[in-house]
């Protein structure tokens, strides 16, 4: 913005010794050279005032739509940042509704009514070991 009113005002003192050596060299009537030269720098001065009006509204427009392209940015940055975020762990998952063996079953049944892998392997007439084994299953993660 310094630039484009320093380069302005170079322009106007430009001007102005152009049309001081133009009347200087022009034959004119008797009138006073420093009126039309006054005039002259007002009408200059008027349409410089125009002209930076003109640019700094160009440039509040740019702005505006600068400052709205940052905000539009920052919005795409969060859901980045969102959509990058690892899942949350499942929770534990339910229960298959009815597994494939009904002996895996029965185990998993005695065990949600409370009952410890010794007593679920008298009632079902497996080894201990094998009570932990399908209880184990039970916990193992759904194939993909």
């Amino acid at each position: 913005m310094e630039i484009v009113l320093v380069g302005v005002g170079l322009l106007v003192v430009t001007m102005c010794f152009i049309l001081a050596a133009s009347r200087r060299m022009r034959p004119g009537p008797a009138a006073d050279p420093s009126d039309a030269v006054r005039r002259d720098l007002e009408r200059l001065v008027d349409e410089l005032k125009i002209a930076v009006r003109d640019q700094v509204e160009r440039l509040d427009r740019e702005v505006r739509r600068l400052k709205e392209a940052v905000g539009e940015a920052e919005k795409a940055r969060i859901a980045l940042e969102e959509a990058s975020r690892p899942a949350a762990p499942p929770s534990a998952r339910p229960a298959p509704d009815r597994p494939a063996n009904p002996l895996h079953s029965r185990v998993f049944e005695l065990r949600d009514s409370g009952k410890d892998p010794t007593d679920i392997g008298v009632e079902t007439g497996l080894e201990v070991g094998e009570v932990e084994l399908i209880l184990g299953l039970r916990r193992m993660p759904p194939r993909a």
